[in-house]
């Protein structure tokens, strides 16, 4: 039997695929993945004034892909590929973080502690609970980071990432 295997549509710098991408790793050995740089920024000339200012613009782009399998457009997102036809099933894609490493481990066929969330339900509910936690206490500050332009902005979401990491130290 061959391995369960993806189209995995990421971003380099995306802190939300980073944790799909660590579900993958995790599995490597039980799932077969392609890593497709999926969305990203690039920087143009402004040939048509775009920005009204004639200078060079920073351009957001999404491929068409991503734009097709997930009605949302943002990574990390999972096309399974037809185990036979090795065709990409975007009508089966799965995406949100959090569920896509729910998927991956459901898939994956791991048992006991090579899960990453429990098979208990109780435990599977702890679980679920702080990776919300780290949600909404690191990743959200953390992205805020990366994408704020302004530095005063930046330092805010610097100081509720700090504080997010010393809640769990």
């Amino acid at each position: 039997s061959s391995l369960p295997s993806f189209r995995y549509l990421s971003a380099w710098f995306c802190p939300y695929a980073h944790r799909a991408t660590l579900a993958l790793e995790h599995h490597s050995t039980r799932i077969s993945y392609e890593w497709v740089e999926a969305l990203g920024w690039e920087q143009r000339q402004d040939a048509n004034n775009v920005t009204g200012t004639g200078k060079e613009w920073w351009y957001h782009w999404k491929a068409d892909e991503l734009k097709r399998a997930n009605p949302s457009a943002l990574v990390p997102t999972l096309i399974p590929l037809n185990a036979s036809t090795k065709e990409p099933m975007d009508e089966k894609a799965v995406y949100e973080s959090l569920v896509t490493i729910d998927y991956i481990d459901a898939v994956s066929g791991a048992s006991g502690v090579d899960r990453l969330v429990p098979e208990d339900p109780y435990l599977s509910a702890k679980c679920r609970i702080w990776a919300d936690k780290v949600n909404k206490e690191c990743c959200s500050p953390y992205y805020g980071v990366l994408v704020r332009k302004e530095e005063g902005e930046r330092m805010e979401h610097f100081e509720k990432l700090i504080t997010g990491l010393k809640a769990f130290s």
